[in-house]
């Protein structure tokens, strides 16, 4: 079997067939990440998106704008009520019964994204519910629905594999969300969280494969403790049993080579499928020759590599029409929403009781490992009250630098306000910390306003993220300068924000970079964090200076310390723990520092004189190449780390093949890359600190063994590596 192939006529009949829905107006509660792949889903079919609420009403405005939704409201009551024929909720799991039973009660077909809930009593009243009133209930297991899966389910099915003896399920996937957060998700809210958010997707499989299954032992293992006196396990394992079949299932959220997989073994034959890939084989080889049994095996497996080209020439082109479902989870997503919208009946992979038994076996596995509830069950962390008005606004203070300038100043008895997006990450990050938590954007201009109230010095180290040039003017340019107009109004004393040595034209060995070196005359060749940390560098210059605001610019170096990913970008492209392409040979000595060494810059800058309107180069002394840095993480971690030297042109050959292909079809995220941004990430030149050093009498470590000690060792450490 081989599920390489280019889709067949009869396939895109089907598909065709499953456009065509039967609910004629959408309606989706969540403006959450899986948003988006229900949406262009959705949008796909005949039906008409309708409504979007999201208790963020501008994150439910935003949604609108950018699937097509007709309108967008802040509540479910408002959903309910509305003409949506269908609503798909992707909400918290916590929320998933609660707000499905409301859109029943108002005479609309539900459409559940995995987990179906949280108990399944609850769970089965629901189903019941829908029954009752005649309506449509489904719960999305989409991997069931996966391209390279239906082969095997039909081998199963059809029992050309004969009777099953064996089901291993395996999803071995790093999970950066439980070392570096936001440590607001649900999934960390109680221990038991994680198994209900991922374990349904292999305890879909075992239902539809087998029918049913019995726990009958299980445990965890690799705690990890989380910020808000919280825990988490990393590995869990169950075993269970289906007639006369043995089913293993593996949960392991730490570092390391990706599989999320099943393997089955039959009387008759053998099948695997990888579904984080969509890739799949059956063996049903058989000879008493062991030098013909591995030969026709090998064969066997070699059918999944047979369609490899036709099947990477099919996902090419469906990226370059711009069809989401290039990738293998946003097919497989679309295609369990297809089959829902275009069956007069309920597929049994979507049945609300297949999504009921999934939910009671996630209870059994948390009840005989003994691993605690799940839901939010555990008390609210919350900061410590402040007794006087603060005196110093963190803008960006959940982020890595941020989160250690929050505690440190804190710790010399400053009052502290954070600004964040997220008021409940800031209050499991500094639960017990006597510090004001204000729930805002610094680009809207009320709040920035009453952010800078009573302020005395304002920090600015929030940054943005994006895929085309105008959502970081709008994420990060215009909201600087929105905050810096806001602390001159106020009479704010300082501004201190934070820029990066990514401005800088840093790609060649025989430059060097000090606090008199400008930046990057060709920045507009550059990447766009580059680009827009420049423009809003700019912007706190002009406007700061307009205005009479005193203000620091400081210039971080690639900033390492417990907290920080080992596999750091600053040093290469990881491919995974165990491979890192080096931007460049990997020799030049990087400018490395240390995190609590760039608060310290940073403390230190809030009252220091003579230095109101410098730039600052916030590095440490050169000690160790990106070559010394993957030696270190061999040395140190557990992973067998290997390092190759790439060129910056090799990279660019590669991005401009991208692009070429982007620009063609006119991709609203195209751009151009230049040979220049890709050196210039190398950091090759020399940078020289010790302007910075006299000016704020600070002196970052020096040391090389301590470097590595603190930098690479703690943050092997702290991320369990």
């Amino acid at each position: 079997m081989s599920n390489g192939h280019i889709i067949s006529r009869d396939e895109r009949s089907r598909i065709r067939e499953m456009l065509n829905s039967e609910f004629k107006r959408i309606g989706m509660a969540g403006a959450g990440y899986i948003l988006k792949s229900h949406a262009l889903a959705a949008k796909a079919t005949s039906a008409r998106l309708t409504m979007v609420a999201d208790a963020s009403l501008a994150r439910a405005q935003v949604a609108a704008r950018q699937f097509g939704f007709d309108q967008a409201v802040s509540s479910l009551e408002e959903l309910a009520s509305s003409t949506c024929d269908l609503v798909h909720i992707l909400l918290p799991p916590a929320m998933h019964v609660p707000a499905a039973k409301m859109m029943l009660e108002a005479g609309k077909s539900v459409f559940l994204e995995k987990p179906m809930g949280l108990d399944a009593r609850a769970c089965e009243e629901l189903a019941a519910l829908a029954a009752n009133r005649n309506l449509k209930l489904g719960v999305n297991h989409n991997f069931l629905f996966a391209r390279g899966y239906q082969p095997i389910r039909e081998a199963v099915h059809g029992r050309s594999l004969g009777a099953i003896d064996h089901l291993s399920l395996d999803w071995l996937f790093d999970l950066p969300l439980l070392r570096h957060g936001p440590f607001d998700a649900w999934m960390l809210d109680a221990p038991a969280n994680l198994l209900f958010e991922l374990a349904p997707h292999l305890l879909a499989f075992v239902l539809d494969l087998l029918g049913d299954v019995e726990i009958v032992n299980a445990h965890v293992g690799r705690p990890i403790d989380l910020p808000g006196g919280r825990r988490a396990w990393r590995h869990w394992h169950a075993l269970g049993e289906s007639g006369s079949a043995s089913v293993g299932l593996n949960l392991s959220l730490s570092a390391g080579h990706a599989d999320r997989s099943i393997t089955l073994r039959g009387t008759a034959g053998s099948a695997r499928y990888d579904f984080g890939r969509d890739i799949g084989w059956i063996d049903r080889s058989f000879n008493d020759n062991p030098i013909f049994d591995t030969y026709e095996s090998t064969r066997a497996i070699g059918q999944a590599s047979k369609g490899a080209a036709r099947e990477l020439t099919r996902r090419i082109l469906l990226a370059l029409r711009k069809r989401p479902w290039a990738n293998p989870f946003e097919e497989s997503v679309a295609r369990s929403i297809w089959a829902f919208y275009a069956a007069q009946v309920v597929d049994r992979r979507h049945d609300p009781m297949l999504g009921t038994r999934v939910i009671a076996l996630c209870q059994a596995i948390v009840e005989a490992a003994g691993a605690g509830g799940s839901g939010a069950a555990i008390e609210e962390p919350d900061t410590a009250p402040l007794l006087v008005a603060p005196n110093v606004l963190v803008v960006g203070g959940t982020g890595f630098i941020g989160r250690r300038l929050v505690q440190s100043l804190v710790a010399r008895g400053e009052r502290v306000r954070i600004l964040t997006r997220a008021r409940r990450s800031a209050q499991v990050l500094f639960a017990g910390l006597p510090v004001e938590v204000m729930e805002g954007s610094h680009g809207d201009t009320a709040t920035a306003a009453r952010a800078v109230e009573g302020i005395d010095c304002v920090y600015h180290l929030a940054k943005t993220e994006g895929r085309r040039w105008q959502d970081y003017v709008e994420g990060d340019v215009k909201p600087t300068r929105t905050l810096v107009a806001a602390a001159a109004a106020a009479g704010v004393r300082r501004f201190i924000y934070t820029g990066t040595i990514d401005s800088y034209a840093s790609g060649h060995s025989r430059d060097r970079i000090d606090n008199e070196t400008p930046l990057d005359p060709a920045i507009w060749r550059r990447n766009f964090y580059a680009r827009s940390k420049a423009a809003a560098e700019a912007e706190v210059r002009a406007r700061a200076e307009e205005a009479g605001l005193e203000y620091v610019i400081l210039r971080p170096g690639i900033v390492i310390g417990a907290g920080s990913p080992p596999a750091h970008l600053g040093v290469g492209r990881f491919l995974g723990p165990g491979k890192v392409q080096y931007w460049g040979d990997g020799r030049n000595k990087l400018p490395l520092v240390l995190v609590d060494d760039v608060v310290d810059a940073l403390v230190i800058a809030k009252d220091r004189e003579g230095i109101a309107g410098r730039s600052l180069l916030v590095t440490g002394p050169p000690l160790l190449s990106a070559r010394d840095y993957v030696e270190a993480l061999k040395a140190y971690g557990n992973n067998a780390t290997s390092g190759e030297p790439r060129s910056a042109h090799r990279y660019w050959l590669a991005d401009m093949f991208k692009e070429i292909a982007k620009n063609i079809v006119r991709h609203p995220n195209r751009r151009w890359p230049s040979v220049h941004d890709w050196r210039c990430r190398s950091h090759a030149a020399y940078y020289d600190s010790s302007e910075t050093q006299i000016a704020l009498d600070w002196r970052p470590v020096a040391d090389r063994e301590t470097l590595i000690r603190r930098g690479i060792v703690e943050a092997l450490d702290a991320a369990g590596a």
